[in-house]
């Protein structure tokens, strides 16, 4: 795996660069730190159809680029931030949402469908994904699939975010399925998935819906995923398939953090007591509640925990929040607290 600083690195085509060659940032004087929001300004703010223009656009992309960049040097994932950190870290994926949101006002206001509008769109998808915005995820997906990829005639990109479509309806409408399905069936055929991923996501959702943990654990695991979802190679000027991927295995995560909350609550209303001095218990415990660090961004959190037992990190938060405590007299007995 790449480091966070080549992640996502945008660079022009070759036919966008010649372009770029003849107008400089300096040379039309725009400030893009300040450039005006279409919508905003509505065309009557002073360079308010700015963004309008393709080279604009252009240079726009590729000046947010060098943000996006900058984030990565300065929050590596799962780094120990302090709590202003932590909320300064927040802010500047805020900020770099609101730049992508103001070019994708200015393609859009110009109408523009071409490869370069895809890929602001799907790029804008995966930091989306990744900074954990889903209103902003919903609302990229729905100028994606299918109007802009049918019109810039780019349908075989369109097989991966409708895989990450599919994750993102399951995650947010959790538990319930219905506006999942009901999304499948507005999706015209040519992009709805086939083979293996889909048969893949199928599953999933059956896991889901009948609470099988034990084998979605299996389907979401590093082995399974790593074979089965092979994302298209990127196009020429594309930021690359690492975005692609980390938003992927975001939306993952979230699926399994999900189901782990509703299969911990089962376990703890069947269970009065939990006995971990036997690994064959912990065991067990992992995999119901998907804590065995199959899936990469479980690996990378116990990293930032010193490789500590996750069932005893689950164990610990719970009794934090008053669900469990220890049993006296002994460190390895946990009981459930009843509600009150």
């Amino acid at each position: 795996m790449q480091s966070r600083q080549q992640r996502g690195t945008y660079k022009p085509s070759s036919q966008s660069g010649a372009r770029l060659a003849k107008f400089s940032v300096s040379d039309r004087g725009t400030n893009f730190e300040h450039i005006a929001s279409v919508s905003r300004s509505s065309g009557l703010e002073k360079d308010g159809d700015t963004l309008k223009n393709f080279d604009v656009q252009e240079e726009y992309r590729v000046f947010v680029q060098g943000k996006v960049d900058d984030y990565w040097a300065k929050f590596p994932r799962n780094s120990d931030l302090s709590e202003s950190e932590d909320r300064r870290r927040a802010e500047v994926q805020g900020n770099l949402l609101i730049l992508f949101r103001k070019l994708r006002e200015g393609i859009s206001s110009s109408k523009r469908r071409d490869a370069f509008a895809v890929e602001v769109y799907e790029t804008s998808l995966y930091l989306s994904i990744i900074f954990q915005a889903p209103a902003q995820t919903t609302s990229i997906l729905s100028h994606l699939l299918p109007d802009l990829y049918e019109s810039a005639s780019t349908p075989s990109s369109s097989s991966a975010t409708v895989l990450l479509a599919s994750l993102h309806s399951l995650v947010i409408h959790y538990p319930s399925q219905r506006p999942y399905f009901e999304w499948l069936g507005t999706l015209p055929r040519p992009y709805t998935l086939t083979g293996e991923p889909q048969t893949w996501i199928q599953d999933v959702s059956r896991c889901l819906r009948r609470c099988e943990y034990l084998r979605l654990g299996v389907l979401t695991q590093r082995a399974t995923l790593s074979h089965l979802i092979e994302f298209p190679p990127p196009r020429s000027g594309s930021p690359g398939s690492e975005l692609r991927e980390e938003a992927f295995h975001t939306l993952i995560g979230s699926l399994r953090t999900h189901a782990r909350t509703t299969a911990w609550r089962i376990v703890r209303n069947a269970y009065r007591e939990f006995g971990l001095r036997s690994p064959s218990t912990k065991t067990w415990i992992a995999r119901t509640l998907l804590l065995d660090g199959s899936h990469p961004s479980e690996n990378e959190a116990q990293d930032v925990e010193k490789a500590r037992d996750p069932v005893d990190l689950w164990f610990t938060a719970r009794e934090k929040l008053g669900e469990i405590g220890r049993k006296e007299g002994s460190e390895a007995s946990w009981l459930v607290k009843l509600k009150t």
